[in-house]
């Protein structure tokens, strides 16, 4: 277990840090060309579990994955006594260095391979916000739970019974599927206590919290900055039968601390950046990030409309890389939705990512949930989850509170991923989102509050296990997932013909025709319909079978 730091230390460290000016930069450099890393010996800088990953889901490597030339590094750290690095960014090819006097930037700037220098931050910039997450109402939870049962029902999920049973996430840990062999890394401002309380217990008896990175201070542990990464982990992570159990208690974590929650500076885009090109590394399979970022203590960086497009700000085009790794961000959507601005913020507008608005205990929306853009072709939200009032741990004392926000929708909706994923680790990110997406309520209808609405995991669970389903019939479709067509291949059938009719998820018969099943083969265009889930209903003698149909 890591020691904490003691006030006075901590007290004293502030101290220091004001006594002088700070100042960090972004150095971006032109190539990699002459990096010694090579795709050949990719174990040189992934570990085993990264390179598998990439393999599972064919990944191809890319200049993004070579480290930074170090003889780059060493030059920018040379060419000045006052410069010292604190962080690479590699997939943005980058290193965040920092100076005492300004001027010496100049001569950096001056090097051949230097591409551009950002400025990033200003200690006398920061913030003066104790807390700058603007979750809402957390109350002392007053009710008491039940015991425990072993039964994955309210008695055992206690508090987060509701959160988790809205998305019918307790059908898939009935079946065993509670994160297994799914790495999640946290990406957040830290996790005070994270490393004693009694709901985190059994993710470090059992070795589940695989290890933590700060880039906001490297080298300090990610145990005594912030307390919003520990509520975020007790949604997924926790387990507390009675009170709250989350919605991945078998998964493994990684904490990493990109968020300095007493500012808000442009570096901290960078921070994430680093930190998810870390998560990759180490293997990590789901990312979960509770943070946006739209305003700047220097306004001189503040996003506008246009530079949420899905792939233009630095946080934003980092989110879209992890998904190019073979990894699945789920971000919250954001707390903007009774204020000025109103929409998503920064990455949340990512294209491939999964972004999470709130509800409540009812499935309403929460009135703070950030809106998508009206003119996006992406649809954002993708998805909600219990926002406001959900249950969370606290980080001062072994007990649950209630607490609102999308900090907290985004984890709970991550946990559940993670535990989908479980049932089949060899689907890639795109097919777990398609699944997600495709068992939402509100599918054909979606706006910019609730995205595609509320999924279902069980009926995503159906979706993702229809080869499975179908190895009994005496009918095969293939391909499923399918776009404009599939094939009915007939197998063994006992008559000449059988009764089809293919039904959408309301029941609604969508079409019904009588086949030849000696023609052994048939072709069925599904071009004019609705992308979703379909039901093919199989009627032969006195058997019926039911196969799933998934359109993309």
């Amino acid at each position: 277990m890591i020691k904490k730091m003691t006030i006075i230390s901590l007290l004293l460290m502030s101290f220091m840090a004001q006594a002088q000016d700070v100042y960090k930069y972004a150095i971006h450099f032109t190539d990699k060309e002459n990096t010694p890393y090579s795709f050949d010996n990719p174990e040189e800088f992934l570990s085993q579990r990264s390179i598998e990953r990439r393999e599972r889901h064919s990944v191809t490597y890319t200049s993004e994955d070579l480290p930074i030339d170090p003889v780059y590094i060493s030059s920018v750290l040379e060419a000045t006594d006052d410069a010292k690095l604190i962080i690479p960014v590699k997939w943005l090819n980058a290193i965040i260095i920092s100076l005492s006097d300004t001027n010496n930037i100049d001569v950096i700037k001056e090097l051949d391979f230097v591409e551009k220098t950002e400025f990033v931050f200003n200690y006398h910039l920061k913030s003066k916000m104790i807390d700058k997450f603007p979750d809402y109402e957390i109350p002392k939870l007053s009710a008491s739970f039940k015991n425990q049962t072993e039964d994955y029902d309210s008695a055992f999920y206690g508090g987060g019974w509701v959160q988790i049973h809205q998305l019918m996430g307790e059908k898939l840990h009935q079946q065993n599927y509670q994160g297994q062999d799914i790495v999640i890394a946290i990406l957040d401002a830290g996790f005070v206590s994270a490393d004693t309380l009694e709901i985190f217990d059994r993710l470090w008896e059992n070795d589940q919290i695989l290890g933590t990175a700060n880039m906001v201070d490297p080298g300090n542990n990610v145990f005594n900055s912030h307390t919003h990464g520990t509520s975020v982990l007790s949604t997924m992570g926790g387990y507390w039968p009675g009170y709250l159990v989350g919605t991945a208690p078998e998964a493994k974590y990684y904490l990493l601390r990109t968020e300095d929650g007493s500012s808000e500076n442009i570096i901290e885009e960078y921070n994430w950046a680093a930190g998810a090109a870390f998560a990759d590394s180490v293997g990590a399979d789901v990312l979960n990030t509770s943070l946006g970022y739209i305003d700047f203590d220097d306004s001189l960086y503040n996003h506008s409309y246009e530079d949420l497009d899905g792939n233009s700000t630095i946080i934003t085009r980092a989110s879209n890389i992890a998904f190019s790794k073979g990894m699945l961000p789920v971000n919250s959507a954001g707390n903007s939705g009774n204020g000025s601005w109103r929409y998503i913020a920064a990455p949340a507008d990512a294209t491939d990512i999964i972004t999470v608005g709130a509800v409540d205990a009812d499935g309403v929306i929460a009135s703070f949930s950030s809106h998508g853009f009206p003119w996006s072709e992406e649809v954002k939200p993708n998805v909600v989850a219990r926002g406001k009032k959900a249950y969370i741990a606290s980080a001062y004392s072994n007990e649950v509170y209630q607490g609102s926000g999308t900090s907290f929708s985004s984890p709970i909706m991550a946990g559940m991923v993670a535990s989908l994923w479980s049932a089949n680790h060899d689907l890639s990110p795109f097919q777990i989102k398609l699944a997600i997406k495709n068992s939402c309520d509100r599918l054909f209808e979606p706006d910019t509050l609730y995205g595609y609405g509320m999924p279902n995991f069980e009926i995503a669970l159906s979706i993702l296990g229809v080869q499975e389903q179908e190895k009994d019939h005496m009918i095969k479709v293939f391909p499923n997932p399918c776009t404009m067509q599939f094939e009915l291949s007939f197998q063994n059938a006992n008559t000449n013909s059988v009764d089809l009719m293919l039904y959408n998820t309301q029941g609604q018969i969508i079409w019904r025709k009588t086949m030849n099943a000696m023609e052994q083969k048939k072709n069925i265009n599904i071009e004019d319909l609705p992308c979703g889930l379909y039901i093919l209903n199989v009627q032969e003698h006195n058997k019926n079978y039911k196969i799933k149909i998934n359109k993309l």
